[in-house]
């Protein structure tokens, strides 16, 4: 199939990501939470433990196979992006960008639910940010307390405002950081919940084990298969297609767009970071130990 057109060789890889991630991935979670029903585990792990630990384990090993059959369809040598293992050096390097990643992520989530959030109130509210209602008796219903006196007609006083306006602050910013805590307990559920879930309950060098494993073989499809099967189309078509399929797997078995944004916004800092790296310097080893060290403290 090296033969194909890019614009063929993208429609392929998008078709086999789609059918694999949002469709063979969920009948095999699926098939995973009935088996922990069944299988004999220890009575100190619930269902919902051994089925997490399950789901973790068959992603880990059908990423392999995913990753055995791209090879297949690619003719894509691996062999050639291998090196580095010896090198701590670059593990160095790839647990820094790892880091540097989950910040800028992190930053960029904060502010997306801020423009979020304010947004919504500012639609609540009927009026643009710091416009006042005014309701049927003329009183003003921006949380101010306005006192009129009466032998001063028109005169408003305004020395009741600051405590009332102080008090109002207080409870949007209590409110806004219980919006923030819901959000934040939405992006723990979907397929982040078995990595979180398999922390907790198994040994950290198995959790870290069947992590690398995933999030690896990640690394060897979009960054090792997909950039250099479409080395031909060009840089920009490359990375953008790798960039997109990256970003569009992280939506699939998501409960909701919110729940979502945090993997999005993480798939598009890595994407782009670790393809354009990618690019220019074709070893894999600092992009996984990246992969790693982001999703490592982004579920923390």
């Amino acid at each position: 199939m090296n033969d194909l057109p890019w614009p063929l060789k993208a429609l392929v890889l998008t078709v086999i990501v789609v059918l694999y991630y949002k469709y063979a991935k969920s009948a095999l979670f699926a098939l995973c939470r009935r088996a922990a029903h069944l299988l004999p585990f220890g009575r100190r792990w619930d269902a919902s433990e051994r089925g997490s630990v399950l789901e973790l384990a068959a992603a880990g090993a059908s990423h392999v196979l995913v990753v055995a059959v791209l090879v297949l369809v690619t003719g894509v040598d691996l062999t050639r992006f291998a090196a580095g293992f010896d090198r701590p050096g670059l593990i160095a390097l790839g647990a820094a960008i790892g880091v540097g990643e989950v910040a800028l992520g992190s930053l960029l989530c904060r502010v997306l639910i801020e423009g979020v959030q304010a947004a919504a109130g500012r639609r609540r509210a009927g009026c643009p940010a710091g416009g006042a209602r005014i309701g049927t008796r003329g009183g003003m219903r921006s949380g101010t307390r306005v006192e009129v006196r009466s032998g001063a007609r028109g005169d408003v006083r305004g020395a009741r405002t600051a405590p009332a306006t102080a008090g109002g602050a207080a409870d949007g910013a209590a409110e806004s950081g219980e919006r923030m805590r819901q959000w934040l307990g939405l992006s723990r559920g979907g397929w982040i919940r078995h990595h979180l879930k398999t922390m907790e309950v198994v040994s950290l060098p198995l959790a870290l084990a069947l992590t690398a494993t995933q999030v690896g073989s990640e690394e060897v499809v979009f960054r090792g298969l997909v950039l250099s099967w479409l080395r031909e189309a060009g840089p920009f078509l490359a990375i953008g297609i790798s960039c997109l399929l990256f970003t569009v797997m992280q939506v699939f078995l998501m409960s909701s767009w919110r729940a979502a944004m945090f993997p999005v916004v993480g798939a598009i800092v890595m994407g782009v970071t670790h393809s354009v790296l990618f690019w220019h310097y074709p070893v894999l080893i600092p992009l996984m130990v990246a992969h790693v060290v982001f999703f490592l403290f982004a579920v923390a």
